[in-house]
């Protein structure tokens, strides 16, 4: 019986060895719930060309996409349009490639074809991604300039599954939470779920 209760002793302890483990190696990164602060130091500066990553004055959108998922594909005039609006009111776009395998010449040539002039950066290892709560692409995360985060989810409701929509969007998730920003309405953070290609989960190695 003195054998047994050991034994279950250290198991228990070794569980909760490896889970504080998981929690603290660099690929066990923990979300930040909505509402919570980023540490803007920890954000990145530079992008894939070496350019610098200048984040909004009011608000930054980062925006999770990958170039061989087709709904980011096709999200990308409605992302331009976006952008070029939001850069006149102090809220700046800047895209992330989060898969493993991604390289400067696939963002360059994504950029090229689908119109998309926004600063940008490869993550691999995903911790932003998994910082900010992001599971699929395309999604965004909006990040005030205070370092809140305010926003996660989707762009619009267009999209009901892998190719699969509903037509024309009824409900512009996204520019809701910017439209607020603009005018210096307080934000009420929030999430929604977005459509696309899931992400391994964040501490696994294609993630």
């Amino acid at each position: 019986m003195v054998y047994t209760a050991l034994r279950n002793a250290f198991a228990f302890v070794c569980v909760l060895l490896l889970a504080w483990i998981v929690a603290c190696a660099p690929g066990g990164v923990r979300s930040l719930p909505l509402g919570g602060t980023v540490n803007l130091a920890l954000l990145p500066t530079t992008g894939v060309d070496g350019e610098p990553l200048v984040r909004g004055t009011r608000a930054t959108v980062w925006y999770f996409a990958g170039p061989e998922c087709p709904i980011a594909r096709s999200y990308s005039p409605v992302v331009a349009r976006a952008a070029e609006r939001d850069a006149t009111r102090g809220i700046t776009w800047i895209m992330v490639f989060p898969e493993e395998g991604i390289t400067p010449k696939m963002v360059r040539e994504f950029r090229r074809d689908y119109s998309l002039p926004l600063p940008a950066l490869i993550e691999g290892s995903a911790d932003l991604g998994c910082t900010l709560g992001v599971a699929t692409i395309p999604s965004v995360a909006v990040v005030e300039s205070n370092g809140i985060l305010v926003y996660r989810g989707r762009i619009d409701n267009r999209y009901k599954g892998l190719g699969t929509t509903y037509g024309p969007p009824t409900r512009s998730d996204l520019d809701e939470v910017t439209n607020a920003i603009a005018v210096g309405t307080p934000v009420e953070p929030r999430s929604t779920t977005a459509v696309g290609c899931v992400l391994p989960p964040c501490g696994t190695a294609a993630r």
